[in-house]
C-alpha cells in the first residue's frame, strides 16, 4: 500500500511510577488505534521518564535505585500489557522505555506488532555522556533497527544522539527504512544559556530533518513534555542547567517530516500532550531518491564502504552451547 497513517506522540510521563506509565502507554496506543494509525511512536524511556537530574546533579544512589525499580523488565506483567494494548488497538508501537536487566539498565525501544508479537527490541549503542552512568549499551543485535509491517512498510527507529552516528544512519539506511520513529527526550528550545548542539531546534529541525532527506524516509519525531510538578519528581535543580537544553517545563517539539524535508504535522507547542498525526504517501520516498538515493545511485561503493560487525558478544560462552537468554528467549507467548 502507499497510504498509510503514522502518529508521533508527545506526552509527559507518569514520573518514576512504572504501573502509571505503562497506563498511560496502553491509553496512547488505544487512542492511535482509533483514530485509524498504523504506527504510534514514543519518545526516549517514555517509562518511566529521561532521568535529567543527572545532567544537574552528582550522582544520587538513592534516587537511581528509585529509578532502577520503577524501570521495565521485558517479559514482565507489565510489558506484556502494553503488548496487550497494541493486539487490542491493531497497532504497530515503537516504544521507549528504561529497560531493567539484572541491575543494569538499558536505553530500550520494543517495537510491538498488531497481534502483540514483539518483532525487535533493540537497545541504544552508545548511551550519551553522563548516560553512561545510569544506563549500559546495546551490543550487536541492537544493530538491527528496522522491522517490516504487516503492510510492507519498512519501520525503524533510532534514539536521542545515536541519529549523530553517520556509521550508524548509514547502516539504518541499509536495512530500508521508510518510517522512522526519532526518539528523543523533552528538550529546552534554543536561548540565553542554552546550549545549541543540544536545543530542540537542532534536535529537530537539523538532526531529525535532515535524516528524512539524507535517508529518504518519513521521520517521526517523537518527544516528551516536562511540567513544574514533574520537574521536582525528577529531582532537577533549577539553578543548573549542565551541559544539556534541560527544560524545567515544556521541552516538546514533536513533528513529523516527509523525505523531501518538508514538515507534515507538528505539535502546536512546547508544553501540548498531544497526538501528532499525519497520512502519508509512501511513494513519495521514490519521488525524492529519484534524485539522491545515498545507498544506491548516489554512492561509490568501490571508494568508500562501510564494515558492520554484526556478531554477538556473549559476555559469559560455556563449551556445552549454554548461552544468556536471547530477547527472543524472554517473551514468552501472549496468552489467549
Amino acid at each position: 500500500m502507499s497510504f498509510i497513517r503514522i502518529c508521533a506522540v508527545q506526552a509527559e510521563s507518569a514520573w518514576l511510577d512504572l504501573e502509571a506509565g505503562v497506563d498511560k502507554t496502553c491509553a496512547l496506543i488505544k487512542e492511535a488505534g482509533e483514530k485509524g494509525c498504523h504506527i504510534i511512536g514514543f519518545s526516549e524511556v517514555f517509562i518511566p521518564g529521561f532521568p535529567f537530574s543527572i545532567y544537574t546533579k552528582a550522582p544520587d544512589e538513592e534516587w537511581i535505585l528509585k529509578y532502577q525499580k520503577n524501570s521495565l523488565v521485558l517479559g514482565s506483567p507489565q510489558y506484556n500489557k502494553i503488548r496487550k494494548a497494541c493486539r487490542d488497538a491493531k497497532v504497530w508501537a515503537v516504544v521507549g522505555f528504561s529497560e531493567r536487566d539484572g541491575s543494569t539498565l538499558y536505553l530500550g525501544q520494543s517495537f510491538i506488532g498488531p497481534t502483540g508479537q514483539v518483532h525487535l527490541h533493540r537497545r541504544k549503542l552508545k548511551p550519551t555522556h553522563v548516560e553512561r552512568y545510569v544506563y549500559g549499551d546495546g551490543q550487536a543485535e541492537s544493530l538491527t533497527t528496522c522491522v517490516t509491517t504487516d503492510k510492507g512498510v519498512v519501520l525503524g527507529g533510532l534514539n536521542c544522539w545515536e541519529h549523530l552516528q553517520p556509521l550508524l544512519r548509514y547502516h539504518h539506511y541499509n536495512q530500508g527504512v521508510q518510517v522512522h520513529v526519532a526518539a528523543w527526550p523533552y528538550v529546552c528550545p534554543a536561548g540565553p544559556g542554552v546550549p545549541m548542539s543540544s536545543c530542540s531546534d537542532i534536535s529537530g529541525d537539523v538532526i531529525s530533518r535532515m535524516l528524512a532527506i539524507e535517508g529518504g524516509a518519513f521521520v517521526m519525531t517523537c518527544t516528551a513534555v516536562i511540567s513544574k510538578e514533574g520537574s521536582k519528581i525528577m529531582n532537577l535543580d533549577p539553578e543548573r542547567a549542565g551541559p544539556a537544553a534541560v527544560a524545567l517545563e515544556g521541552g516538546g517539539f514533536t513533528a513529523i517530516y516527509g523525505p523531501k524535508g518538508d514538515v507534515l504535522a507538528r505539535s502546536k507547542d512546547q508544553f501540548s500532550e498531544e497526538l501528532v498525526i499525519a497520512d502519508v504517501d509512501l511513494d513519495d520516498i521514490h519521488r525524492h531518491k529519484q534524485m539522491a538515493d545515498c545507498i544506491g545511485h548516489y554512492s561509490r561503493p568501490d571508494l568508500l564502504s562501510l564494515h558492520v560487525a554484526t556478531g554477538e558478544m556473549p559476555r559469559v560462552s560455556y563449551s556445552d552451547g549454554r548461552h544468556n537468554k536471547t530477547f527472543a528467549e524472554k517473551l514468552a507467548p501472549l496468552e489467549p
